[in-house]
Order: structure tokens, then C-alpha cells, then sequence
């Protein structure tokens, strides 16, 4: 009789043994299958912070692109309303500060005799918009020389205006437009050196990278044009940066 009894009990300890196994081994499953979720989730989350600080770094790249430009609008806005006013009081465009003023003058003048419809401009502001949208202007008439006397003016009389590496880097830029790749070097690395908190310090960065290639110093191109890659590289200057570096194979 125990040898009746010992073969069930030995079966069933097997199949108990099986069964258990096999749950064993689902829970295994489960826990695996649990796991592959749970890091799929956490990629994509990682993927999702990556492109939030992506989406981030352009945004303020297009910020930094875009400040150089409202200043400027800012001033030709400055500028026009000038005019308006100057223009409304019979005198004539201003082209330098010693004309603002006295068109100025001929506005209070006339404000004085009762025509409650002009305005007086403040000089020093007036002057200071005339002479930078002045010069823009002349630069955008490719009359470099006069252009670059004028951005020069701007720097003397308003050497820590907001503007003034801005000036700079056009002083540059009517050097770069003649060919005198001398003095245009000279005059982007005066941009980094004296203003280097300016929006146009990658601009000239890249102009100085070009200047270099110009000149036949490819090394020194490249390096400079490196180092704009590494210090900003979510600008447009930048962009460019790469883009010629591919070319020249480097």
C-alpha cells in the first residue's frame, strides 16, 4: 500500500514543481515586459527634455539674432519721426548733429509763434538716431567712406550706447565691402575686444573667419571660424560657420 500511495505523491510534488515554474517564470515575464515600458518611458521623456531645451536654446538664439535688429528699427523709427517733425516745421533733412540742432531750434521757434502741432525732439536723442540711421543709409548707397566717418561720429559721441559695437562692426563691414582686408580685420576685432558683450560680437567673429581666408591664412580662418562654433552655436553666424568650414574640407 505505500508504494500505491508514494507514486501519486511523487507526481503531483512534479507537477506542483512544474506548475510553480511556469508561474515563476510568467512573473519573470511580466516584470521584463513591465521593465521594457518603463524605459521606453523614461527615453521618451528623456528625448522630450532634450527637444524642450533644443526648442529652448533656438528661441533665445533667434532672441540674440533679433536684438541687433529691433535696436536698429528703434532708431530709424527715431529717425523718420525727426524727419516728420523737421519737415512739418519748413526745414530741411538732418545729416549731421549741427543740422539736427538747428532744425530743432527752427521747431521751437515755430512751436513759439503758435503752431500747437509740432513737437519738440530733445537734441541729443535726435542727433544721436540722425547720425547711426544716417550712416546706415549711406552704407546701404555703397558710399562706404562717408558711411564709415559717419558710424565713427556715432562712436565718439556716444561711445556706450547700446549701438555702438554695432557701428563697429559696420566700420568693418565698409572695409570688408572695398576689399582693404587690413583695416577690416582691425576693425572686427576691435567689435570682440572693446565690445564684447555685443550681439555683433559672432557676426565678426565669422567676418574675421572670412578675412583670414581672404588674406590666405586658411589656418587661422579656420580656427577662428571654430571657435565661433564652440562659443555660440546656436547662432546664425554660426550656421554659416559650418557651412564654410565644409567647404574648405576642414
Amino acid at each position: 500500500m505505500k508504494k500505491f500511495f508514494l507514486l501519486p505523491l511523487s507526481l503531483m510534488t512534479i507537477s506542483c514543481a512544474t506548475t510553480s515554474g511556469d508561474a515563476v517564470n510568467k512573473s519573470i515575464s511580466n516584470i521584463n515586459e513591465e521593465l521594457v515600458i518603463v524605459q521606453k518611458s523614461i527615453t521618451d521623456n528623456q528625448m522630450s527634455i532634450e527637444d524642450l531645451k533644443t526648442a529652448n536654446s533656438t528661441a533665445n538664439a533667434d532672441i540674440i539674432a533679433n536684438t541687433d535688429a529691433i535696436a536698429e528699427l528703434r532708431s530709424e523709427i527715431a529717425y523718420l519721426s525727426n524727419e516728420i517733425m523737421i519737415l512739418k516745421s519748413g526745414g530741411t533733412l538732418p545729416t549731421d548733429s549741427s543740422t539736427v540742432n538747428k532744425a530743432n531750434n527752427n521747431i521751437a521757434d515755430a512751436q513759439k509763434s503758435g503752431d500747437q502741432q509740432i513737437i519738440i525732439i530733445e537734441d541729443s536723442s535726435a542727433a544721436k538716431n540722425s547720425i547711426y540711421s544716417y550712416a546706415i543709409e549711406l552704407k546701404r548707397q555703397r558710399k562706404y567712406k562717408e558711411a564709415r566717418e559717419k558710424f565713427q561720429e556715432f562712436i565718439d559721441k556716444y561711445p556706450k550706447d547700446e549701438l555702438a559695437g554695432n557701428a563697429q562692426y559696420w566700420i568693418g563691414e565698409t572695409y570688408y565691402s572695398v576689399d582693404d582686408m587690413k583695416n577690416a580685420l582691425s576693425s572686427f576685432e576691435l567689435v570682440i575686444n572693446k565690445y564684447p558683450k555685443s550681439n555683433k560680437v559672432p557676426d565678426a567673429m565669422l567676418k574675421i573667419g572670412y578675412v583670414y581666408h581672404n588674406m590666405g591664412q586658411k589656418d587661422s580662418a579656420v580656427k577662428e571660424l571654430k571657435s565661433l562654433v564652440k562659443k555660440y552655436p546656436k547662432t546664425k553666424s554660426a550656421d554659416l560657420a559650418r557651412e564654410k568650414l565644409k567647404s574648405w574640407g576642414a
